[in-house]
């Protein structure tokens, strides 16, 4: 009775925490989460509990190659080493934007030493939260309105901008690059192929083969792109990033003909992953690839339309993590 008196009395102080308390088992179901990262996730307690992480952030995946784990907390119950301090990136489907924290973990091991728990605690990133406020002062509002008429028009476009700025995400993290940049990334994606809204709808859903003259309209969308983005204060290196997404590591791209890393580094990760989603997406004239078929069209592109070493990356995180963001 004092047993179940004292956890029901931890459990409510757990909940006025704001910092991220996240228990897990050795099956990688979620034992415990409390409201801080509930209300992160916009998602219910009930929704989460008994859920496995590796369905969560790994799409499914059933096993985490060994230093791969992408996560703290992961690692902890995979290996029992215990991190105190270590940043991490968590996202799940319905939070606003990607988050940075610092993780510690903790094991709860069996009589005999085995771990059978892991528990992290999440503390938001000073840093993320500036860049939050960044965002909400350059009125975000303005991309997700032209988005938004996208859709109208093209009701594929939103859905693949979406998909490329979640891989972009994903592939930025295994790379390890800062925080800013993966927000950069993570924008630049959300609004590559915003300068569709200036092509004509005949055009954008015709299902059969484009005239030399359709498709000398379709090549101007990354200019046409460029210049709403860089209208939107502090989007200047985001408009650059969307007027290059179509260049070729070998120089036959648009809209300017730049070759290998004359295009921006973004421009070059946005490429690889903008041509995955759109041969894995159904379309109303093709049938989509499956991922094997989709990443050797990649691997056999590497060095004439992608940075081969962008390509190398993203195909290694596609065959692992499929595609998802790849911690918790």
């Amino acid at each position: 009775m004092l047993e179940d008196l004292l956890r029901d009395s931890f459990i409510k102080v757990v909940d006025k925490q704001s910092t991220g308390w996240l228990l897990i088992n050795r099956n990688f179901e979620i034992v415990y989460i409390n409201e801080a990262l509930c209300r992160l996730w916009q998602k219910d307690r009930e929704e989460l509990l008994g859920r496995s992480v590796l369905d969560l952030f790994y799409n499914g995946t059933k096993k985490i190659p060994a230093g791969h784990y992408h996560s703290p907390l992961l690692e902890t119950i995979e290996t029992g080493r215990e991190f105190r301090g270590k940043e991490a990136y968590l996202c799940l489907s319905g939070a606003n934007f990607p988050c940075w924290f610092t993780v510690d973990t903790y094991t709860f091991r069996d009589s005999e030493g085995i771990v059978q728990y892991a528990l992290g605690t999440y503390t938001l990133i000073d840093r993320y939260k500036a860049l939050e406020t960044q965002l909400e002062s350059i009125n975000i509002s303005i991309i997700k309105s032209f988005c938004k008429a996208i859709e109208a028009r093209d009701a594929y476009t939103l859905r693949h901008n979406e998909n490329v700025a979640d891989l972009a995400v994903g592939l930025a993290e295994y790379l390890r690059l800062p925080t800013t940049d993966i927000m950069t990334v993570y924008l630049a994606g959300l609004v590559h192929d915003i300068g569709k809204i200036g092509v004509p709808e005949s055009v954008l859903n015709k299902p059969g083969r484009l005239t030399d003259g359709e498709y000398a309209v379709i090549k101007h969308h990354p200019v046409i792109g460029a210049d709403i983005v860089a209208e939107i204060d502090g989007f200047g290196a985001i408009a650059k990033i969307v007027r290059h997404h179509h260049e070729r590591y070998d120089g036959r791209g648009y809209p300017d003909g730049l070759a290998g890393e004359q295009i921006p580094f973004f421009s070059r990760l946005l490429a690889v992953c903008d041509a995955y989603d759109a041969m894995t997406s159904v379309r109303c004239y093709r049938v989509p690839l499956n991922i094997e078929s989709a990443v050797a069209e990649i691997a056999a592109c590497a060095g004439s339309q992608f940075d081969p070493d962008i390509a190398r990356c993203f195909i290694e995180y596609i065959r692992r993590f499929g595609g998802r963001q790849t911690v918790s």
